[in-house]
């Protein structure tokens, strides 16, 4: 198990590139190679930081920038997808239906 404060320093250099590199595309083995940690190591830390594995973490902010284009924006789909690195709409629309519970279009009708 990884010390308190190992984990709590990784999670915040992880949550601080998560941040600026959201839109990439890069999964969490991607985030865990430039933080020179193992996507395990990097789940592991999160988990006791937080009580979230990191894939839990990238999802929740993809999904919080979904939401606010969603709500703010005229953007179609589609560009929304592309812009935070979806490989494609309907995989966006599948991890957001997934996530919200309903999909892109009727979130931003009913928001």
């Amino acid at each position: 198990m990884p010390k308190p404060d190992a984990a709590k320093r990784l999670v915040a250099r992880y949550t601080t590139l998560l941040e600026q590199e959201f839109r990439s595309g890069m999964g969490v083995a991607d985030f865990a190679a430039k933080l020179d940690v193992t996507p395990t190591h990097l789940t592991r830390c999160c988990k006791q930081a937080c009580g979230r594995p990191a894939s839990a973490l990238l999802h929740d902010r993809l999904i919080f920038e979904a939401r606010r284009l969603l709500s703010e924006t005229d953007l179609p789909v589609n560009i929304i997808a592309d812009s935070l690195g979806f490989t494609s709409p309907a995989y966006f629309t599948r991890a957001f239906n997934h996530l919200v519970g309903k999909s892109p279009t009727a979130f931003r009708r009913g928001a």
